[in-house]
C-alpha cells in the first residue's frame, strides 16, 4: 500500500483517485461536524456542492424531512436550520433526522472523490480509528486535505501527519510519499506542551482558519475540533450519501 496525501480540494483529480482508497479531511470544520452528527443520532447525511442544489435536493419527497447544515465561505446560509459548529450537532436534534451538508472545502473534496474505491470522512476526533481501518486495506491510498479556499491550511495537513503517524507504526507493506513522511514529522512536533512542544488547540488556533474562528467568537469550536480521538466511528461516503461503517476489530 502507497500513501501520499494532497494539500487541497482542488488537486482532487477523479480520474486518478478511481479505485484508490481516500480519505477525506477538513479538520475546521467540516469533516468534524460529519463526524459528530453521526455520533449524535444522523443516520444520513448528504453532501452538496452549494446552496442551490441543497435547496433543489430538499424539494424531493426523499429529502423534504432533511434538516439543511452548512455554510458558504464562512457564513452561516440563509434558510439553513442549522450552521457548521460541530456543537450544533450534539444533542437529540438529529435524531433519526437526515442532513443535507453543504460547505466551502469539504464538500467539494467529497464530491471530487466519487469515483475512488472506497471514501472515509477523517478528522483528529475519529483519526486513530480510520488508522486501524486503512491498516485493513490493500489498495492505495490517498489522504486529500480539503484545504481552505484552494488553499493549503495547516490543521489539515496536521491531521494527515496524525494519520500517518499511526499507520507508519503498522508499516509492515506500507509505502508512504515525501509528503506524507513530512507530515508525520510535523505532527509529532505538535502535541500537548511538552519540553516546549506546540499543543494541537494552540497549533490550531494560529491557522488562517482559527484566526477567523477566534474572531468570530468561535474558540470553542477550535478547541472541539482540536480534541483526538473521542469517536471510534468510520463514516463512509458512498453514492452520494455518508453513513457510518462497522470498525474492523481492534
Amino acid at each position: 500500500m502507497y500513501i501520499d496525501i494532497l494539500l487541497t480540494y482542488k488537486e482532487i483529480d477523479p480520474e486518478a483517485v478511481m479505485k484508490k482508497n481516500c480519505v477525506v479531511i477538513d479538520t475546521l470544520r467540516a469533516t468534524s461536524t460529519i463526524i459528530t452528527a453521526l455520533a449524535n443520532g444522523c443516520p444520513e447525511i448528504v453532501p452538496v456542492r452549494n446552496a442551490a442544489e441543497a435547496f433543489r435536493l430538499k424539494k424531493c419527497n426523499a429529502f423534504k424531512d432533511y434538516l439543511l447544515g452548512g455554510e458558504e465561505e464562512g457564513y452561516n446560509i440563509e434558510n439553513f436550520q442549522m450552521g457548521n459548529s460541530p456543537l450544533e450537532y450534539t444533542g437529540d436534534r438529529l435524531k433519526n433526522k437526515g442532513l443535507i451538508l453543504c460547505t466551502t472545502n469539504g464538500t467539494k473534496a467529497l464530491e471530487k472523490t466519487k469515483l475512488a474505491g472506497t471514501t472515509v470522512i477523517c478528522a483528529l476526533l475519529n483519526v486513530k480509528t480510520v488508522a486501524r481501518w486503512l491498516i485493513t486495506r490493500l489498495s492505495d491510498t490517498v489522504i486529500c486535505c480539503a484545504g481552505t479556499r484552494g488553499g493549503y491550511s495547516m490543521e489539515d495537513f496536521l491531521t494527515a501527519g496524525r494519520l500517518v503517524g499511526y499507520l507508519k507504526k503498522n508499516r509492515n507493506g506500507i509505502s508512504f510519499s515525501d509528503l506524507a513522511a513530512t507530515a508525520a514529522i510535523v505532527a509529532d512536533n505538535i502535541r500537548e506542551k511538552r519540553g516546549g512542544k506546540y499543543s494541537t488547540f494552540e497549533t490550531l488556533k494560529n491557522t488562517e482558519n482559527g484566526k477567523r474562528l477566534l474572531a468570530a467568537g468561535l474558540e470553542v469550536d477550535i478547541a472541539y475540533c482540536a480534541r483526538e480521538n473521542i469517536f471510534p466511528l468510520l463514516p463512509v461516503f458512498e453514492n452520494g450519501s455518508i453513513k457510518l461503517q462497522k470498525i474492523p476489530p481492534a
